[in-house]
C-alpha cells in the first residue's frame, strides 16, 4: 500500500512549533523512594543533572485526583498511577500532557500539566488492549513515545503490536501491527524474549521510532513498513545497568535509566551508541521504569539543513526514489567535475560516486539500503557543495 511520507522540513518545523518551549523537560517513572520498585510517582527531573524538578504525583501525598474520561464523564480511578506499576510513558508537547498506560491496564490515560490540580483523562478503545497482560508478559506495552508526525506510538513486549494514536479530542488509535526484522538482523531479533523486551522508545527527527531494550540493543523502526532494523548495543554502561527508561535531553543525545542502578541515568551518542557520561546528583538518582521527553534525536541536525542549497542546474529525480533507484543531472556549470554524497540519518556515507558537467548519474543504492530519509550533496571541484536536499527511499 502505498503511504504519503510528508516532507522532511515540515515534520520538523511541525515538531519545533509545537515542542520548542517544553524542550528541556524530562519526565521520569520512580518508586516513593530511591530504589523503590513499585512504580508509582511521576516525576519531572532535570536534564543535567537528573535531580527531581517537581514531583507529579505520590502515593503518601494524598493529592485530589479528578478522573475523566473522553467524554468528561466521571470515571472510576483505574487510571490512578498508584493502582498499578507503569513502565511506558510519553510526553505531549503539544498539548502539554503526560501519556502512559498502566502495566496490566487496558486504557490509554493522559495527565493534563495544564491543570493545577492533578487531572487523569482516560480512553478505553478496545484497540488499545494488546492481550491478556495477566497471563502473559508479552502484551504488556512497555515502550511509548511521540514521533516527528506528532502521534504517539505504543509498543508491545513481543513486538507483535505497534500501537499509534493521536492526540485530538476524538482520539484515533490503530493497532499498525507486527514488527518485521530488518534483512540484516542476523540473530538480533525484535521479538527475542531474552534481548529484546522491556526497555522504551524515543523518536527521530526523521520520522523512525529508536526502540532501546532493557539489555540495551538498539532498533530503528521505520513506521511506514514496521521493520526494525538492528542498530547496535549501547556501549559503556555498567554491567549491573539495566536500560529501562529513554528520553531525548536538548542537546539531542539519548539519556537512559535503569529500574534497579540508582548511581546515576546516562547520555549516550545515539550515532555511536556510547556512553558520554553520567547525568546524575551527588546523592545519586531516582531509579526509573520508564522516561518520557518531547526531544528528537537528529532534531537539531535536521532543523539546520532544512534550508537547502538549491540550484536550478542540478535535478535530482524521481525523488522519493523508486526501486532505490534515481538519477542526478547536472548541466550548464563552470565546474567540470562533482562529487555525489548519499548519507543516512546517522551521517554515515552509504554512496560516493563522481559525475562531469552537463551529464545525467544513474545511481543504484547499495543492496540492503533501507526505506527512509537519506542526505544527498553535490560537490565542484573546489569541495563546495552546489547542492543538498533530503532523498526519500521508498
Amino acid at each position: 500500500m502505498k503511504r504519503l511520507i510528508l516532507p522532511i522540513a515540515v515534520l520538523v518545523a511541525m515538531f519545533a512549533t509545537n515542542a520548542n518551549a517544553q524542550s528541556s523537560r524530562i519526565f521520569a517513572i520512580t518508586g516513593e523512594t530511591q530504589g523503590n520498585v513499585n512504580w508509582n510517582a511521576v516525576r519531572e527531573i532535570n536534564s543535567v543533572n537528573g535531580a527531581v524538578k517537581t514531583t507529579l504525583y505520590s502515593p503518601t501525598a494524598k493529592q485530589t485526583i479528578s478522573y475523566q474520561s473522553y467524554k468528561n464523564r466521571n470515571v472510576s480511578p483505574t487510571a490512578e498511577p498508584a493502582v498499578s506499576a507503569i513502565a511506558a510513558a510519553a510526553y505531549d508537547a503539544k498539548n502539554n500532557r503526560l501519556y502512559y498506560t498502566n502495566m496490566r491496564g487496558t486504557t490509554l490515560n493522559y495527565v493534563d500539566l495544564n491543570e493545577d490540580n492533578l487531572t487523569v483523562v482516560s480512553n478505553d478503545d478496545a484497540i488499545f488492549n494488546t492481550g491478556d497482560k495477566f497471563k502473559s508478559e508479552a502484551s504488556i506495552i512497555t515502550r511509548m513515545t511521540f514521533g516527528a508526525d506528532g502521534a504517539g506510538y505504543a509498543l508491545t513486549n513481543d513486538g507483535e503490536h505497534l500501537v499509534k494514536f493521536t492526540t485530538e479530542s476524538h482520539a484515533v488509535i490503530s493497532d499498525l501491527g507486527r514488527l518485521i526484522d530488518g534483512a540484516n538482523n542476523g540473530t538480533n531479533s525484535i521479538h527475542n524474549t531474552l534481548t529484546s523486551w522491556g526497555g522504551d522508545m524515543v523518536g527521530d527527527a526523521f520520522g523512525n521510532l529508536y526502540v532501546i531494550t532493557m539489555h540495551s540493543a538498539v532498533y530503528k523502526v521505520n513506521t511506514q513498513t514496521l521493520v526494525a532494523d538492528y542498530v547496535g548495543s549501547i556501549k559503556g554502561l555498567p554491567n549491573e545497568f539495566t536500560t529501562n527508561g529513554a528520553a531525548v535531553n536538548e542537546d539531542g543525545d539519548l539519556v537512559v535509566s535503569s529500574a534497579i542502578y540508582t548511581a546515576s541515568y546516562f547520555k549516550v551518542d545515539i550515532a555511536s551508541l556510547q556512553v558520554l557520561g553520567a547525568v546524575k546528583t551527588s546523592t545519586g538518582v531516582y531509579n526509573a521504569s520508564d522516561l518520557a521527553s518531547a526531544n528528537l534525536l537528529y532534531q537539531s541536525k535536521v532543523a539546520a539543513i532544512s534550508s537547502n542549497t538549491a540550484s536550478d542546474r542540478v535535478s535530482v529525480f524521481p525523488n522519493p526514489a523508486v526501486g532505490k533507484n534515481f538519477q542526478v543531472k547536472i548541466a550548464g556549470t563552470s565546474s567540470n567535475k562533482y562529487v555525489l554524497e548519499v548519507t543516512d540519518a546517522r551521517g554515515k556515507v552509504i554512496l560516493q560516486n563522481t559525475t562531469n558537467n552537463n551529464q545525467t548519474l544513474k545511481v543504484n543504492l547499495p543492496k540492503g539500503t533501507a526505506s527512509g530519509i537519506y542526505y544527498i550533496k553535490v560537490s565542484n571541484e573546489a569541495k563546495k557543495a552546489v547542492y543538498t536536499d533530503k532523498l526519500i527511499v521508498d
